[in-house]
């Protein structure tokens, strides 16, 4: 079970009878340390920032909400039945008054305790080179994960920039932590260009204060970062950026794609593999336990999901495609070995393959440009000849070959929504009465503002087609 504990806000308390006038007043930083007098040295800097990261292993985070909303909300993974946990996802039913709190007040308290770590390391008094180089590769760290943090706010509660039509200026993001917030204020979310020039210009920032040589398990590096950049950037339409960071990464040849024994062998156990750029480590103290995804997945746990049939086939119609190895035939799933606790592989090195492959085609290079990159990835992944030629390069061609990538790790819906693709869901197995087709512009592709949220902070305005 997990270390640490978050209390959300006040208005958490199901026995409050009224709103609170504080917002995020009540978060207790999770490395259990007072926010004024926690950091007095580089040992508690490391345990902050390590407070930080254990906190986007929740539950209602990267533990199982940030990752399976990717995939039931597209259409390569289904609810099993209608009593299932996480059945909103699949059905779009999420309301003002129904939906799930903890993925908007998780993701803030990792926010809060980042800027009170931020602004306490701050005040440390560094006396020698080596320290400082510890410092920097913390405080890069922080900066990183505050940038993500937010970023992923801004693909659960804002439109995606790619899927907008008319000025960003004129779209909502999402309220920006960017300093220790105090009690008495009431901030307004931020417009969605503003939104996303802090996410990179966090990023950036984190990339600039990164020791080239960092290394350490579990946190960001400089690679990272740069993988991190080039998804931020596809969401944002620079395909030019997104792609000089994604070949960039792929050319330091820091990772490798996994041979066919390697990759199957990578989902049995809690190792750190060759490409696995950016890993949040659980350990069997530290852990989300049975409300983690593993135990979603599991067919001895709450067996929430399933691949779909259409999906199967589509994997099954290459005998030699090792990928076929970690999904079964009634589509359980096995990439989430352990029921209890997983090492999350939240950035792989494929996808840099094809986020390098996507960005070409949009920017407009040739087709074979596009098809070099994603046929590396299918000539390791099926181990024979199989390739694309320069025809079948298309953009649907692009996702469908990422779907087969990642199915089960939160990417379809995203890459269907911010391509302006419409969510299309085939096959008999879906369960009745799901939606079978959401526009890329239905107002339900994004998730409601919660009423916690709203009753605590008067400048908060709802996203459209939600009661207020």
């Amino acid at each position: 079970m997990k270390k640490y504990f978050a209390i959300a806000l006040a208005t958490l308390s199901l026995a409050s009878v009224s709103c609170s006038e504080d917002w995020m007043s009540d978060v207790v930083p999770t490395n259990k340390l007072d926010a004024g007098d926690a950091i007095k040295n580089i040992t508690d800097a490391r345990n902050a920032l390590n407070g930080v990261y254990s906190i986007m292993q929740d539950e209602e985070y990267y533990g199982a909400n940030y990752i399976v909303y990717g995939d039931l909300k597209g259409v390569d993974v289904r609810s099993w039945d209608i009593t299932k946990r996480d059945n909103a996802f699949y059905r779009y039913t999420e309301t003002t008054d129904a939906s799930s709190t903890g993925m908007w007040t998780i993701p803030y308290s990792c926010l809060v305790s980042a800027n009170n770590a931020l602004d306490n390391i701050a005040k440390l008094n560094i006396e020698t080179p080596a320290d400082q180089a510890k410092v920097d590769e913390i405080v890069a760290n922080l900066l990183a994960v505050r940038g993500m943090v937010h970023f992923d706010l801004l693909k659960m509660y804002s439109r995606i920039p790619t899927a907008v039509t008319g000025a960003l200026s004129e779209q909502m993001g999402v309220v920006l932590a960017d300093h220790v917030i105090s009690k008495d204020e009431q901030p307004a979310r931020a417009s969605l260009d503003k939104s996303y020039e802090f996410v990179v210009k966090d990023l950036e920032d984190a990339l600039a204060k990164m020791p080239e040589n960092a290394n350490t398990q579990g946190w960001f590096n400089t690679q990272s970062i740069k993988a991190l950049l080039a998804r931020v950037n596809l969401y944002m339409g620079n395909y030019q950026q997104a792609f000089d960071y994604a070949t960039q990464v792929i050319d330091s040849k820091k990772y490798s794609l996994l041979t066919s024994g390697e990759y199957v062998n990578s989902w049995k156990s809690n190792i750190i593999n060759s490409e696995a750029i950016f890993t949040l480590i659980n350990t069997e103290e530290d852990n989300p336990s049975r409300e983690g995804v593993g135990y979603l997945w599991s067919a001895t746990g709450y067996n929430t999901m399933a691949v779909t049939k259409s999906m199967i086939d589509m994997l099954r119609a290459d005998a030699n495609d090792v990928r076929n190895q970690v999904v079964a035939d009634n589509g359980l799933l096995y990439k989430y070995h352990n029921e209890a606790y997983n090492n999350l592989y939240l950035i792989r090195l494929s996808e840099m393959y094809f986020i390098a492959a996507e960005a070409s085609f949009l920017k407009g290079d040739a087709s074979s440009v596009a098809r070099g990159y994603i046929n590396e990835v299918l000539a390791i992944r099926t181990n024979s000849a199989t390739s694309l030629a320069d025809a079948d390069i298309s953009l649907d061609r692009i996702i469908l070959e990422k779907r087969k990538e990642f199915v089960g790790e939160g990417h379809c819906f995203f890459d269907l929504i911010r391509n302006k693709k419409s969510v299309e869901r085939v096959g008999a197995d879906h369960l009745v009465g799901t939606p079978r087709n959401i526009a890329f512009d239905a107002f339900n592709i994004v998730q409601p503002i919660p009423r916690i949220e709203l009753d605590a902070n008067r400048n908060i305005v709802q996203n459209p087609g939600y009661q207020e």
